[in-house]
């Protein structure tokens, strides 16, 4: 029996850049903990990304790294880390992750 030919409709289709990813419902922790964790072994200790900045952010962080004498790479980091350091709501989905994964958090 064949099957049915499936049709490519423009709903299907994102412009390049603009596709989204699924959000996860936080309803359900322990599914999400989950898929997050599986996300997290896919990948190594660190993973590059790329990040798009306009001119203007893009001087401006280039000027802190000269004036403070540290790379933008620590830079950007640190920010990201604070503002982690914030979210309150994300330490139980790491000590999940953690705890499904057989390690401790830091």
């Amino acid at each position: 029996m064949d099957k049915p030919i499936a049709s490519l409709s423009a709903g299907l289709l994102a412009r390049k850049g603009r596709a989204r990813k699924p959000v996860l419902a936080l309803t359900d922790g322990d599914a999400v903990a989950e898929q997050l964790a599986r996300t997290a072994r896919a990948t190594k200790d660190k993973a590059a990304f790329t990040l798009r900045l306009d001119a203007e952010r893009r001087l401006r962080l280039r000027l802190a790294a000269a004036v403070s004498g540290r790379s933008a790479q620590q830079l950007v980091t640190e920010a990201i880390d604070t503002m982690l350091a914030d979210m309150a709501e994300l330490e139980p989905l790491a000590r999940r992750i953690a705890a499904l994964e057989g390690r401790e958090t830091a």
